[in-house]
């Protein structure tokens, strides 16, 4: 009797124990479930509510910080999964996308990283010796030119491109000097000189540098320059229609449009500026620059069905006047490109954005009508890999290095794709644009891109033939690959960079005097053109730069660059992911 009341006693405690360890099961795993939804309800360790937007910011505003990404050795942790609130939910895709990582996490490649940032120290040393207070550097003349109102164009462009090397001492030198009462930036700013700017070049390097360079560091000083420097743009908007003219007098607020438009504005100026202007007016709480180019969206939008170009696309010239398009090149290059890129780029990183699906629609179209059009020819084929040229309407294969920016913009258009097929719709296209871009440097003796071809298909021997073999230093197949490298991850695209950079430091470099371009791509050594491009410091070596660095630098989902590769603070949120 008395072993089997024992007996007994041992198993309803044994009952017990197992009911005990089912209710401790279920409420870990249901933390857990809670914890990777994101319920408010639920602390993390580190002190926040644990609920984290798509941008990588805790809801509260605050960024997440680097120790939530990775351990103290800089490699990412473990997963597990009470750390998965806490982990950086990025780039989700669309609705049909939550739940997936759209940027691929990559780490850096410190010697060619730091091999770029060497050549951007050689080139910058150079203009400060050379051609301070000047727009740009003569390297083989050593001397400065001025092709932007003499007001240390390079400097002010290439301002951010420093901060985010490092070169924390050479920024605030740079900043200081353009802050200087005796600088020749404070006179233009202030009216004292009579000079004609052009509207959209001092948009995109003066204002979104130092836009950026405010973003970067929170320097107030910059965004002060930035504002009164775009009130003195702001006379070219005075016309009957509200669309700018290309140029204006600092001074006397004069403006006018190049005599070869026949007094037209071009679409590529006046219709990059709104992100800009836009991001002027979020940091100073002043709407008027926001309203200024809103109006010029507006205005675009209003004629998209009747523009004399295909429904999404429109030509390149615009009568100010009387309000509407008056013909012109229908074209991804000169004169139309970075319009379609602003439409992508203002929707996916503006708060407040007016119209904003309108601006996605918009965006859509013009990829959709880019393909209708037969804008995207194939010119080659090597296995699977199609080669596709991208050209103006009416000029059946050719094709400028200025249109190699669009795979870079087709990856952006992927990020957040209405749909996962029409994500991987875009990105496939990027692929095929890309490789001709490539090609165009792999053709030629120099190892560089000409600024102009004409693609000669053929089943058996496809060829490039060189409409113009000049190579001006410029960034766009560089800042593709950096777009496509940073979607997919992909060792191939740094390749294709790093042989792109060497091919670069072989024909620029003019030792001790900083790079300058080439005149003839097709001759090596081929004769350098005695002129350090300014967006050569802000575009191309930073894309260079950035494609060598980890994925978390400059992290695609909370930076957005404008056509001058300056960074922007992304202000949009996301709706959360349900992971």
């Amino acid at each position: 009797m008395a072993r089997d009341a024992a007996r007994g006693r041992r198993r309803r405690w044994r009952r017990r124990l197992v009911a005990v360890l089912v209710v401790v099961l279920v409420a870990t795993v249901a933390g857990a479930g809670a914890r990777r939804r994101g319920d408010a309800s639920r602390g993390d360790d580190d002190g926040t509510d644990g609920t984290h937007d798509d941008s990588g910011r805790i809801a509260d505003g605050r960024p997440t910080t680097t120790a939530t990404r990775r351990g103290d050795d800089g490699r990412r942790p473990r997963a597990r999964p009470w750390m998965w609130s806490r982990t950086r939910r990025r780039g989700w895709s669309g609705e049909e996308g939550r739940g997936r990582r759209y940027w691929a996490t990559t780490r850096a490649d410190a010697r060619r990283r730091d091999a770029v940032r060497d050549a951007f120290r050689e080139c910058l040393t150079a203009y400060v010796t050379y051609a301070s207070g000047h727009d740009e550097l003569a390297p083989a003349s050593r001397r400065g030119v001025d092709d932007f109102g003499g007001v240390d164009t390079t400097l002010a462009d290439a301002l951010d491109t420093m901060f985010i090397m490092g070169m924390k001492k050479e920024f605030a030198e740079g900043l200081g000097r353009l802050k200087a009462e005796t600088s020749g930036f404070r006179a233009l700013i202030n009216g004292e000189v009579d000079r004609d700017v052009s509207v959209f070049e001092t948009n995109i390097r003066v204002l979104g540098g130092l836009l950026a360079a405010h973003d970067l560091s929170g320097d107030g000083d910059a965004l002060e320059l930035a504002e009164s420097f775009a009130a003195r743009l702001s006379a070219a908007f005075d016309t009957p229609s509200g669309v700018p003219k290309s140029f204006v007098n600092v001074k006397t607020g004069k403006s006018f449009t190049l005599q070869w438009t026949g007094g037209k504005s071009i679409l590529a100026d006046f219709g990059s500026m709104h992100l800009e202007w836009a991001t002027l007016s979020a940091r100073t709480k002043n709407p008027v620059y926001e309203a200024h180019t809103g109006h010029v969206f507006e205005q675009i939008a209003r004629a998209r069905r009747n523009s004399g170009a295909p429904v999404g696309l429109f030509p390149h010239l615009y009568d100010t006047d009387a309000g509407k398009f008056a013909g012109g090149t229908v074209t991804f290059g000169a004169l139309g490109d970075s319009f379609y890129e602003y439409l992508i780029k203002c929707w996916r990183s503006l708060a407040d954005l007016k119209d904003a699906p309108l601006w996605r629609e918009m965006f859509d179209d013009a990829v959709a009508a880019m393909t209708a059009a037969n804008m995207t020819r194939e010119w080659k084929r090597e296995g699977d890999d199609v080669y596709l040229a991208l050209s103006p309407i009416g000029s059946t294969y050719t094709m400028e290095h200025l249109a190699c920016f669009a795979p870079g913009m087709l990856v952006l258009g992927g990020a957040e794709a209405p749909t996962k097929a029409l994500a991987e719709e875009y990105v496939e296209l990027a692929r095929k644009i890309a490789r001709t871009c490539v090609a165009m440097y792999d053709s030629q003796p120099s190892g560089l891109a000409p600024d102009h071809v004409k693609l000669v298909p053929s089943p058996s021997s496809p060829s490039m033939n060189v409409i113009d073999g000049k190579n001006i230093q410029r960034p766009e197949t560089v800042e593709s690959l950096f777009y496509l490298y940073r979607k997919t991850g992909e060792e191939q695209f740094r390749d294709q960079a790093w042989k792109i950079f060497q091919s670069m430091k072989a024909a620029y470099s003019v030792p001790g005097s900083g790079w300058q371009g080439v005149r003839d791509v097709r001759q090596s050594p081929a004769q350098g053109d005695d002129k350090m491009q300014s967006f050569f410091l802000a575009e191309t070596l930073k894309y260079l730069y950035l494609i060598f660095s980890d994925s978390d630098e400059m992290h695609l989902d909370e930076w957005v660059f404008n056509t001058e590769a300056h960074p922007f603070r992304i202000t949009k949120t996301r709706a959360k992911s349900d992971g």
